[in-house]
């Protein structure tokens, strides 16, 4: 039977990786770039007043925002920190809580210290935590976009990786258990031999497919900070008649978030940026699915391994 979900998921989070990789490459204008407004005037008949937002278009295929910006420039700009930010803080987390995870369940350490501060920083929402954290220094930072990116994305390895490290820990202390791993240890096999032929080859898939699903956790964290405001890369407030935050590295959840009052008017404007968020987490959901059922298709053809 075909594992279409791993196709789907293989071929979406491709094309979503070269968008990242070379987005500004494929950008039909400069980041910068701003439609004009202006007045014009064929005849008596024919005269008025053109200004943003501009419909989808030729010209124009997402169309533009409030101050004329191609909104398909913006998205491809911002891919790259949507994405590698994502990416960049599932891994960590996963090699940090991995390793921690892998060392203390082969030791057989129980860490009775430890436990306390990562069930705290689990039973706390992440959101909550960094919400906290940020809003003071994110809107209207002096940090540049790398720097407030950097900041963000600790902050995000710090309370995600205690959830990787408690379900390795509790793989790894399974699997110590095994018959064949005390047989090994009988035999005079190491730590480091055990790790490396029996507990990794066993982890490997389960690593992957946790890598994955992190990768959504980000992504969806990152979503609803987006919703309040704290942008990746910094916020920029700007106060009038009414408050306006602006994303300065255009992250496609700050793009939602600075638009989404265009949810009644314009709503091209709202619309673009949130179905490729969308796109975004549908693709790691199904590379997600796939692998989990190739990997229990596998386990039903070898249930000795």
């Amino acid at each position: 039977m075909i594992n279409w979900r791993l196709w789907v998921g293989i071929v979406s989070t491709s094309f979503i990786l070269l968008i990242a990789l070379f987005g500004p490459a494929l950008a039909p204008y400069e980041k910068d770039f701003m439609e004009p407004s202006g007045y014009y005037y064929n005849n008596s008949e024919d005269f008025g007043f053109y200004a943003s937002p501009y419909p989808p278009s030729k010209k124009h295929l997402f169309g533009t925002d409030q101050w004329g910006y191609d909104i398909l420039t913006l998205l491809l700009y911002g891919a790259k920190y949507t994405i590698f930010v994502g990416v960049g803080v599932a891994l960590l987390r996963i090699l940090l809580g991995g390793v921690l995870g892998i060392w203390f369940g082969l030791s057989g350490r129980e860490q009775k210290k430890s436990n306390p501060i990562f069930g705290l920083l689990g039973s706390i929402p992440a959101f909550i935590i960094i919400y906290f954290l940020l809003v003071g220094i994110t809107i209207n930072s002096s940090l540049s976009v790398i720097e407030l990116t950097l900041l963000q994305s600790t902050l995000m390895i710090i309370v995600g990786f205690p959830g990787v490290y408690a379900a390795i820990y509790s793989k790894t202390h399974e699997l110590k258990q095994s018959l064949y791993i005390t047989a090994t240890k009988a035999l005079g096999a190491g730590k480091v031999r055990i790790l490396w032929k029996h507990i990794l080859p066993h982890l490997r898939s389960t690593l992957f497919v946790m890598f994955i699903k992190e990768i959504i956790l980000v992504l969806t964290l990152i979503g609803q900070l987006g919703i309040f405001n704290l942008f990746l890369g910094g916020t920029i407030l700007r106060l009038g008649g009414s408050s306006t935050y602006i994303s300065i590295s255009r992250d496609w959840a700050g793009l939602i978030g600075q638009w989404r009052s265009y949810i009644y008017d314009s709503q091209w404007i709202l619309y673009f940026p949130l179905l490729a968020f969308i796109f975004l987490l549908f693709a790691f959901y199904m590379l997600s699915r796939g692998l989990e059922l190739k990997q229990k298709s596998m386990m039903q053809k070898f249930p000795h391994i």
